[in-house]
């Protein structure tokens, strides 16, 4: 990061936390007759030491440390010259306009504002749940009646523990505390009780709310987000603590939780002391150890970054930080009951933290990269779940203006609730169903938000394999989704990305068929057994890009070694292909890397390449054969156990027919909507057409269409409705397998936004 932005966007975030201190001034002027009224303490002809000393009385006299001592330093530290007396007053002006907007100040307006001025969030890898995906998540997950508690209770309630590892601005909080509240005000009214406001506040702040974050700027957010629900309640405490990050200990924040539940806090609210501090109502509570209780509920979008690539753990801190927390990292995924991998990101490690800490019967609420769902580096974070859950709910994002549910991303995510199994020395087992709602439109509001939940909360989806239909999430005439269901024990032990492969339910069920071997058509109600197997059972996949990398160079010059490079949509457009690049040896390891031997690679060369990784909305092909054996760097190569033209040409024929698109997409790894990867371990055991249970003239028709359509160039992936080659295809394989007409499929899957970018109409 560059200085000059680093100081900016410090400058700026310095800004807004004064910003967020007089608002909230001007908000508690309403409920406490000693604080003044923003335009009273703009009568100063001094504003700065105006409101220096208005914020000293606030501390000494009222309490509400953790929003006005932070804004009172950095007033303390403005030079003297009218330049600040000028800016502050236009601050002011802005907290009053504000203030007069109070509906925005419900829905953590500060915090979507700091979202986009954190500096360090690229590295920290700090992404922000939307408003609206926080209140749909908490409304889901804690919808009363699925937990075994009296909400209007005073004794019981109070017992009740919600934590977020990764606060942030506390929008996860925050929804939880609306969701916590609303259900007692229900439980009230059903006993006809009258509810106690500022009982059931001061319960929330003291009792059952607990957050914890690397960033102080971000906790100071969190507490004003959380006390602006009620500010004529005063507080006594909030567990709201700053987590030790790097230093000479090497700390991980709140991955340090895995070591025990209590852990030494070395930073003061400025991080500048080694006293241990607890950010309370009346300031710093000088204690030894941050504390984390037996949850209830744990609630996160944690951090995302990796281990790979440029995305690197603990990013924001030099390499002499850096590498030794990596170090401890690795020791603590060591331990026996710890279920994560770095390669995965620190989203897996924070899920496992939470895991360790959460009662049996207790729920995680999380959003996590849409990767969950597929990607070899979250096993383990799915072996976890496999363990000790019951998946509730898995929601996606179809949308195509947004895959996302946090602020300030674009990358594809999920929304998963998980109940922790009772026993928590057995393996859970694999009853229940699990509610997938795919998303046609993201809520961008509150109200469409509610809408969703309640939906869902009077709904029974219809089964994947067993119903029809979908639930249909409707508010008024707009279509925000479909629901279904399948049984927790149909995708516990493998991928769970099927149910939310595609946005419409009729090819998710084509989907779950195929995968089982068989395909019920829409519409026709017509039935299909398939011949499949896993493609291992026919092939071998090649080396990956970094073997590749660690063994050759790329080069114009004709060499033994051919090869497949790159994937340009213009030139890539038939199932026939030729070389277009070789490579060169290389004669020593390239820097940090070993050397792979090429004796090693060569062999697992091909004539068949199928992606490695894909840009679905404009590439055109998932497989194609090459004249020759060649290695690639985003293609994987596939050499068939039985050698032999026929045996390749059908099956790049099947790779490319609406069958095999089908299954390919619903064993993808989704990065960012259309951009999709397809790992070796996964393809591996991903259904094909089980080319040696054909009859000899079976095969020979497959080979007919493939050597007639070999050089006849296909359309894009969002044009294969209208696409005559792909039309050839899919007639030749009903044909061969005595299939009804596939184009029904094709024209469904053309549609689906993660191809063609469009929302469903």
């Amino acid at each position: 990061m560059k200085e000059n932005s680093a100081s900016d966007s410090v400058s700026k975030i310095a800004g807004l936390t004064l910003v967020n201190a007089l608002v909230f001034q001007e908000v508690l002027a309403d409920y406490e007759s000693q604080v003044q009224h923003l335009r009273q303490t703009l009568q100063a002809h001094d504003a700065i030491s105006a409101f220096a000393d208005h914020w000293e009385y606030i501390l000494t006299q009222i309490n509400y440390y953790p929003i006005f001592h932070v804004a009172r330093q950095l007033l303390l530290a403005l030079p003297s010259n009218p330049d600040s007396e000028k800016a502050l007053r236009s601050l002011a002006k802005t907290a009053l306009e504000m203030v007069q907007q109070r509906a925005a100040l419900r829905h953590d307006l500060m915090g979507r504002v700091y979202h986009r001025l954190l500096a360090e969030a690229k590295y920290l890898g700090t992404y922000y749940t939307s408003v609206p995906a926080a209140t749909l998540l908490l409304k889901l997950a804690l919808q009363p009646e699925k937990w075994n508690l009296d909400w209007s209770d005073f004794v019981e309630l109070p017992s009740f523990r919600v934590a977020d590892l990764a606060c942030g601005t506390g929008t996860l909080l925050m929804a939880a505390t609306e969701a916590i509240t609303d259900n007692f005000l229900r439980a009230c009214g059903a006993k006809r009780i009258t509810p106690k406001m500022d009982v059931i506040s001061r319960f929330l702040m003291e009792d059952i709310i607990y957050g914890y974050d690397v960033l102080l700027s971000a906790l100071h957010l969190t507490a004003s987000t959380l006390a602006l629900r009620s500010p004529e309640v005063t507080f006594r405490l909030m567990h709201l603590w700053a987590m030790p990050f790097g230093g000479p200990h090497h700390r991980l924040g709140s991955i340090e939780f895995l070591k025990d539940f209590n852990v030494v806090v070395t930073t003061d609210l400025f991080g500048a002391s080694i006293s241990p501090d607890q950010i309370s109502a009346k300031g710093p509570m000088k204690r030894q150890q941050a504390t984390i209780p037996d949850l209830d509920l744990c609630v996160m979008n944690p951090p995302f970054t990796r281990s790979v690539g440029g995305n690197l753990l603990f990013g924001s801190l030099p390499d002499k930080e850096r590498k030794p927390m990596q170090a401890e990292l690795s020791k603590l995924l060591k331990r026996p009951r710890v279920h994560a991998s770095a390669t995965a990101g620190l989203g897996s490690v924070f899920v496992a933290t939470g895991d360790l800490h959460l009662k049996a019967g207790g729920r995680m609420a999380l959003v996590l990269p849409k990767a969950l769902l597929s990607g070899v580096a979250w096993e383990q974070t799915r072996h976890l779940f496999r363990l000790r859950y019951q998946l509730e709910y898995i929601i996606a994002s179809h949308d195509p203006e947004r895959w996302n549910f946090s602020e300030n991303t674009d990358l594809s995510e999920v929304l998963i609730i998980a109940r922790k199994v009772d026993d928590p020395h057995a393996v859970a087992p694999p009853e229940g169903d699990v509610v997938c709602l795919n998303l046609w439109k993201n809520p961008t509001t509150v109200v469409e938000a509610l809408s969703i939940a309640h939906s869902l909360n009077n709904a029974y989806p219809p089964d994947i394999a067993t119903g029809q239909g979908a639930h249909e999430v409707m508010l008024g005439d707009v279509k925000f989704g479909e629901a279904l269901t399948i049984p927790w024990g149909n995708i516990r032990d493998g991928l769970w990305i099927l149910p939310c492969a595609f946005a419409q339910a009729d090819l998710i069920r084509a989907a779950y068929q195929l995968s089982s071997g068989y395909i019920r058509f829409p519409g026709t109600g017509a039935v299909a057994s398939l011949p499949l197997c896993a493609l291992r059972m026919l092939a071998q996949l090649g080396p990956d890009r970094r073997d590749v990398y660690d063994a050759f160079r790329l080069t114009k010059t004709p060499t033994q070694y051919p090869a497949f490079w790159s994937h340009n949509t213009a030139l890539v457009t038939t199932l026939d292909q030729r070389p277009n690049s070789y490579l060169s040896p290389l004669p020593k390891a390239r820097r940090g890397r070993h050397l792979r031997r090429v004796q090693d690679l060569w062999p697992k060369a091909g004539r068949i390449v199928l992606a490695e990784r894909l840009g679905l909305n404009t590439q055109r092909l998932v497989a194609t054969r090459v004249s020759t054996k060649v290695l690639s760097n985003v293609w994987w190569p596939v050499s068939t156990e039985e050698e032999g033209e026929d045996v390749e040409k059908v099956l790049v024929l099947w790779l490319n027919s609406t069958l095999g698109l089908l299954i390919l997409l619903s064993n993808r790894e989704e990065t960012h909507g259309p951009w999709v990867g397809f790992k070796k371990p996964v393809l591996s055991e991903m259904p094909v057409l089980d080319v040696r249970r054909l009859t000899h003239q079976q095969t020979q028709q497959l080979v007919d269409t493939y050597d007639a359509l070999g050089n006849q160039a296909l359309l894009p992936f969002p044009q294969m409705a209208s696409d005559p080659v792909r039309e050839a295809i899919d007639t030749a394989i009903s044909d061969v397998l005595g299939l009804p007409d596939l184009s029904i499929l094709r024209k469904l899957l053309a549609q689906e936004p993660v191809l063609c970018l469009r929302a469903i109409s």
